[in-house]
């Protein structure tokens, strides 16, 4: 599991399913949210869940409450590009569960894990013109620019709102005043050619 300072992230399990079930159902989170779907039960959650493991270009887990092991949210990778070294990204957190602070700790997790462990250089998503919470975690606190605004793109509450196109780039998280702890909560290996001769052997040549 992923440990940033208030949330963890891991993949998910079938106890989560009940879970992510509610959450997609909640008004406020399907308000809040890019996509738009019909409301799934929780018994189709199940065949959700087993779908998503076939397909190669999409990762998603469970945020959890770091002290309790609480879900609370759900993130991951979608749209994975292995040729251009690019994903988009999300982070799903239910009302009244997350901690305060808990959606920019996901966000930081999440990049710092994807940039310096799956090899990623850039993340994508798109924020809701009203969805002030996501403009300030991702824009205003962990570094992401926006790249484009669609006019009138997104259908909510019977009128129309546009969609803000945002993006992060590697050199511009490393830039972040905090990115380097997240990297090594991600990578606690010390890989610098100095710390070589000071490491404990852990394997060899045919261990297993």
């Amino acid at each position: 599991m992923l440990k940033g300072n208030l949330v963890g992230i891991r993949p998910i399990v079938s106890d989560d399913l009940g879970f992510l079930a509610d959450m997609d159902a909640d008004p406020e989170v399907r308000g809040n949210v890019v996509g738009w779907d019909w409301p799934v039960s929780r018994d189709a959650q199940a065949d959700w869940h087993k779908a998503s493991h076939g397909n190669p270009r999409t990762r998603r887990f469970t945020v959890v409450e770091l002290e309790t092991g609480a879900p609370i949210g759900l993130t991951g990778l979608w749209e994975i590009d292995w040729h251009n070294r690019s994903a988009l990204t999300a982070v799903k957190l239910m009302p009244g569960r997350a901690p305060k602070g808990a959606g920019s700790d996901s966000i930081m997790l999440m990049m710092a894990w994807s940039f310096y462990e799956v090899g990623l250089r850039r993340l994508h998503g798109a924020i809701l013109d009203f969805n002030a919470a996501s403009q300030g975690a991702y824009v205003r606190r962990c570094g992401w620019r926006v790249e484009g605004r669609e006019r009138e793109a997104v259908f909510r509450n019977g009128g129309w709102h546009d969609l803000l196109r945002v993006a992060i780039l590697r050199r511009e998280f490393d830039d972040l005043a905090n990115a380097e702890a997240y990297v090594r909560r991600v990578c606690p290996v010390d890989t610098s050619p100095a710390a070589d001769s000071a490491a404990p052997i852990a394997g060899g040549p045919g261990t297993r």
